[in-house]
């Protein structure tokens, strides 16, 4: 049971002197049993043991010749000495691929950088379960891309309770310009992944880093976009916008901030060339919008949210364009007056960037079609790193 109580009070700004209006919010709870433990959070809590126990559950192939590939390994350890999962997810050699395996694209994921942001972990549980599921649209995903999945890239800090830093004490999503392996090893070594992918010329279609947002409704996606205007980088955050009811268009922004230019989104765009680097932020609270409007979000909204976006990336390869036409009018009335209307809302990005960067594992690269059969030189956890990773 709780009470509570909203107000205003003003309080002087230190920098300024003047008086600026803040809201608080108090409570009381009272507890039914006597010498009972009980827990306050705030939010969903998603724990590290929680994601290892849903990896360690998911589907895996029966036989070498069977339609689908998954291969779970370790990217990094953490500072503690935490390992940190690493998946690759495709159809099998052994299937009748749409596209060879040689020429998929690729699609890179990452949660988690921000430990608070538990939301965030819920969507790629999702992702996760769909992509292994015998949905059809599952199916044609696995043979037109090559997923290469980090869910946490902070375990650290979920462990040991951090809303936002790693052991370090750093917003790891702010250290993608120069990671150090010591001090930072999941970001340098994301980062070496992806620009091993660049550097052997492999298609990357997207980078998506999950986020959780505690300020703003719905979930919606932080982009880049260059002096050129408005490109590529705008379908796939389109067409989300129409597939999916928690998603808005309006709250979508693709400016380059100063401030996010060492962040993953703005590194693998203007470093890397990824035109589709994005982060996607997941509201803590409900929808202002469509049918879910006024709606507190459960974890089957996250849920939903993570199999929403398999299916915008099939229309991504398949008919974004047949699609947006079709659905021209419901973009073109965003247009004009929410996408400028969430541009202005001046909140800063609170849990933003965190997709993908540069260096190199020709060995992790190698293990997105490696068959069952490995030889220790090609053994996908001997990972050697070019010397001049942080330079990239």
């Amino acid at each position: 049971q709780s009470q509570r109580q909203k107000g205003a009070s003003k309080l002087s700004t230190p920098s300024t002197g003047s008086s600026a209006l803040f809201n608080t919010l108090s409570f009381s709870l009272t507890f039914p049993y006597s010498n009972d433990t009980c827990y306050l959070a705030y939010h969903f809590p998603y724990t590290y043991t929680r994601m290892m126990h849903h990896l360690n559950h998911l589907p895996v192939p029966p036989s070498p010749s069977s339609s689908f590939y998954v291969h779970q390994q370790t990217l990094c350890h953490t500072l503690s000495g935490n390992p940190v999962p690493l998946l690759t997810i495709t159809a099998s050699a052994h299937s009748s691929p749409i596209t060879p395996l040689n020429d998929r694209r690729y699609v890179i994921l990452t949660s988690r950088v921000h430990p608070g942001e538990s939301n965030s972990s819920l969507v790629m549980e999702g992702v996760l379960d769909f992509l292994l599921s015998e949905e059809e649209t599952a199916r044609q995903l696995r043979q037109i891309y090559i997923f290469k999945i980090v869910p946490m890239l902070n375990p650290d800090g979920v462990i040991n309770g951090s809303h936002r830093c790693s052991l370090s004490g750093e917003d790891l999503n702010r250290r993608w310009i120069k990671p150090d392996p010591h001090l930072y090893p999941t970001i340098y070594n994301t980062k070496a992944l992806i620009a091993s992918l660049v550097a052997h010329q492999k298609h990357i279609s997207l980078i998506c880093d999950f986020h959780g947002h505690s300020r703003r409704k719905n979930v919606f996606i932080f982009g880049c976009q260059g002096l050129e205007g408005a490109g590529q980088e705008e379908v796939f955050p389109r067409l989300l916008s129409v597939l999916a009811p928690a998603f808005s268009w309006k709250n979508c922004r693709f400016d380059v901030e100063k401030s996010k230019e060492a962040t993953a989104r703005v590194v693998c765009w203007q470093r890397l060339g990824v035109t589709c680097s994005y982060t996607m932020e997941s509201t803590y609270c409900g929808a202002d919008q469509g049918k879910y409007k006024g709606i507190q979000f459960s974890q089957y909204h996250y849920h939903e949210m993570g199999r929403i976006f398999c299916s915008g990336l099939l229309h991504l390869a398949t008919d974004a364009e047949e699609l947006l036409k079709t659905s021209a009018a419901l973009i073109q009335e965003d247009d004009a007056d929410d996408v400028e209307e969430g541009r202005e809302q001046g909140e800063e990005e609170d849990d933003e960037v965190a997709d993908l960067t540069e260096g190199a594992s020709a060995d992790l690269l190698a293990d997105a079609v490696e068959s069952d059969s490995k030889s220790e030189e090609d053994d996908p956890d001997n990972h050697q790193f070019p010397e001049d990773l942080a330079d990239v």
